[in-house]
C-alpha cells in the first residue's frame, strides 16, 4: 500500500519515496538533509549481520526510526524506546510512512526501572537528551516515562542498540534477564569521550567484560563500540 502526504487545503497529494523520514525544518534537519544523509547508515548495514527473521531487534534511543526503520525487514519484531516528545511523534510518523508493521514504539527512556524521571534536553536535534547528571547547558527539561528492558519479559532477541546519552550501564543492569533469556545477543552501544564520562564509560566496558562480552571499537566512529560473545565473533568473520 503506497502512502501519501496530503495537504488539502493546497489540493496537494504527493506519494511518499520507498524509504522516507520526516524532518522538521530547522538547523538539524537541513544539515541532516542536505548534507549528512542518513546518519550510521554504514553502521546499520554492517549489524545487519546479526539479523535474523525470528527474533527481535531492540532500539534503545530510537530518535525518529532510522535504525529501526532501515532493520525492520531483517527482524521479526523491533521494540523502540524513545523518550523525547517530539522526537517520539516523529519516530510514530516514520514508521507510519514506512509501513513497518513490527516497530512497537514506547515513549519511554531504558533504564533499570521504572519510574517518572527528569530527562535534560541538552541540543535541537531531538537526541541530545539525558537521564544523568551533565556538565554540559541543559537548554530544557520534560518529565519522562523510564522503563527497564526486563519489564517486557522478551526472548530471542537477536540484536540491542543502545544510544541513550549515558543511561547504557543502567539500560543493561534492567536487561539482565532478558540477556540472559536471550543467550547474550550482540550489543551495539554509544559511549562517548568526554572527560566527565570517564567513570562511567569504565564501569560499563567492566560490566559487558563481566557477561564475557569482547568490545570492540567501530571505525571510523569514535564513540560507537559493538560487544560480542564468542559465538557471534565466529559469526561475524
Amino acid at each position: 500500500m503506497a502512502t501519501y502526504l496530503w495537504g488539502p487545503e493546497q489540493r496537494l497529494i504527493v506519494p511518499t519515496p520507498e524509504t522516507a523520514f520526516l524532518m522538521h525544518d530547522d538547523d538539524s534537519g537541513r544539515c541532516q538533509m542536505f548534507q549528512v544523509g542518513i546518519p550510521e547508515l554504514a553502521l546499520v548495514n554492517f549489524v545487519k549481520q546479526f539479523s535474523s527473521p525470528d527474533s527481535i531487534f531492540v532500539d534503545g534511543g530510537a530518535h525518529m526510526g532510522v535504525y529501526s526503520i532501515l532493520l525492520a525487514d531483517s527482524f521479526k519484531q523491533v521494540y523502540a524506546f524513545e523518550p523525547q516528545n517530539r522526537t517520539y511523534f516523529q519516530l510514530c510518523g516514520n514508521i507510519f510512512i514506512n509501513e513497518k508493521h513490527n516497530i512497537v514504539p514506547h515513549a519511554a527512556a531504558l533504564t533499570d526501572f521504572a519510574d517518572v524521571r527528569t530527562l535534560s534536553i541538552v541540543s535541537d536535534d531531538g537526541g541530545g537528551s539525558t537521564l544523568e547528571a551533565t556538565p554540559e547547558k541543559v537548554k530544557s527539561t520534560l518529565e519522562v516515562r523510564t522503563c527497564a528492558l526486563d519489564d517486557y519479559t522478551l526472548e530471542n532477541i537477536g540484536l540491542i542498540k543502545l544510544d541513550v546519552e549515558g543511561s547504557e550501564y543502567k539500560a543493561l543492569l534492567g536487561a539482565k534477564r532478558s540477556l540472559e533469556a536471550s543467550n547474550y545477543p550482540p550489543i551495539v552501544f554509544e559511549s562517548n569521550n568526554h572527560p566527565w564520562y570517564s567513570d562511567s564509560k569504565d564501569t560499563l566496558f567492566k560490566y559487558l567484560t563481566s557477561l564475557n562480552y569482547s568490545i570492540a571499537q567501530i571505525q571510523p566512529f569514535t564513540n560507537m563500540y559493538l560487544a560480542l560473545q564468542e559465538k557471534d565473533q565466529l559469526k561475524s568473520n
